[in-house]
């Protein structure tokens, strides 16, 4: 049950801003986030399991995220793993549009998913439902395991929230991490954090872009039952392709 929380163009200091929760089961092996050895412009965590990631940027300001798509019944015999989508656009210089050409001939391929894609163009959305990327207008977005924007109260108390820190010029991760430790209020999928014995929010990333592209990146890991571990924050400036 993922959260991922933009706002985009929406503050004149911010180009992007995002709070996600990645949750998972706590034992599937991955990698806190770094720049990757073997393609050295990606920043993002790694799943070591199917192989991907599920959120990163790169050295010039692009951005990616997937998330699962729920559908009932559920997917079955597809294999490839979704984490390569926001990988593989990453670690090489795709422009947005010109890249999910090249997938979507092949999106039925994967379990449901919805992939967030921003490059020097614009910020997009993309699934297994549609052929083509949506140009995304400025503003705040949610996206969980349904539809961009859907009606789960984590999702537009959370875009409710993010639209009021991203007028905060000197805004920093910590309150886009505080945002995602909401636990609820015993509502359906009203809870952005979710902690238990071996499922819950493994991840919490903040991701801030300025217009000059100073990019500030800072992730939480946690433990079973919500346990804090590693932290790990980047801060750099975007090499912008001329």
């Amino acid at each position: 049950m993922c959260l991922i929380l933009v706002a985009y163009q929406s503050s004149q200091k911010h180009r992007l801003i995002v709070a996600a929760n990645r949750d998972e089961f706590y034992g599937r092996p991955s990698d806190s986030a770094k720049f990757w050895h073997d393609a050295p412009d990606v920043l993002a965590g790694r799943d070591l399991e199917a192989g991907g990631t599920w959120l990163g940027v790169d050295r010039q300001g692009r951005f990616a995220a997937v998330t699962n798509f729920r559908k009932s019944p559920a997917d079955v015999g597809k294999t490839r793993s979704r984490g390569e989508l926001a990988q593989n656009f990453l670690a090489d210089d795709w422009r947005a549009i010109d890249y999910y050409e090249t997938i979507a001939p092949h999106r039925h391929e994967y379990r449901g998913f919805n992939l967030l894609l921003m490059d020097q163009t614009g910020l997009y959305y993309g699934s297994n439902e549609q052929s083509t990327l949506t140009a995304l207008a400025e503003g705040c977005y949610g996206l969980s395991n349904q539809r961009l924007n859907c009606d789960w109260p984590k999702v537009t108390e959370g875009q409710a929230k993010l639209q009021s820190l991203s007028m905060t010029d000197d805004l920093t991760p910590e309150p886009l991490l505080e945002l995602l430790r909401d636990q609820g209020d015993g509502r359906p999928y009203s809870n952005s954090f979710i902690e238990s014995a071996d499922y819950g929010t493994c991840v919490s990333t903040a991701v801030l872009i300025t217009q000059e592209g100073r990019i500030t990146f800072k992730e939480q890991g946690f433990k079973a039952s919500g346990i804090p571990s590693e932290a790990n924050e980047f801060s750099y400036e975007a090499m912008v392709s001329v």
